[in-house]
């Protein structure tokens, strides 16, 4: 089956990358660029780094498309590429593949509860006062 990367999914991807992946380079072309409205230089430097931020979040989102379009040997990443490839709305697809993962008895943990703590608390001060 031939996979297709949603656009959306991309464009996502690609404003979170420019915002907030990349921050370092967006929050000081947002100061150059309120600073450049005043002094030239600061505007062309401005300038200069928006480009960069640009070109690294494309390059990233485009690295992460191939990663998500190549063939896995991983069961549950390909039916995680299933669910975001079907037709349709590729949100529901992912909230119907996370839904079914946290049904699934394989993958679930067992966390404790507070009284199984503290007989696992109770037994341990035992042993640790048995020793001489």
């Amino acid at each position: 089956m031939k996979r297709k990367y949603p656009v959306s999914l991309f464009l996502i991807g690609f404003i979170t990358n420019v915002l907030f992946r990349n921050f370092w380079l967006f929050i000081p072309s947002v100061i150059l660029l309120i600073v450049g409205l005043f002094v030239k230089p600061c505007l062309y430097v401005c300038g200069g780094l928006l480009v960069l931020d640009v070109l690294l979040s494309l390059i990233g989102q485009l690295r992460i498309r191939h990663a998500f379009l190549q063939e896995s040997d991983n069961p549950d990443f390909q039916a995680f590429q299933d669910a975001v490839s079907e037709k349709g709305n590729w949100m529901e697809g992912v909230m119907g593949f996370v839904e079914k993962q946290m049904n699934d008895p394989e993958n679930q943990v067992h966390l404790p509860s507070d009284d199984e703590r503290e007989d696992e608390s109770n037994d341990e001060d035992a042993t640790n006062n048995e020793r001489p």
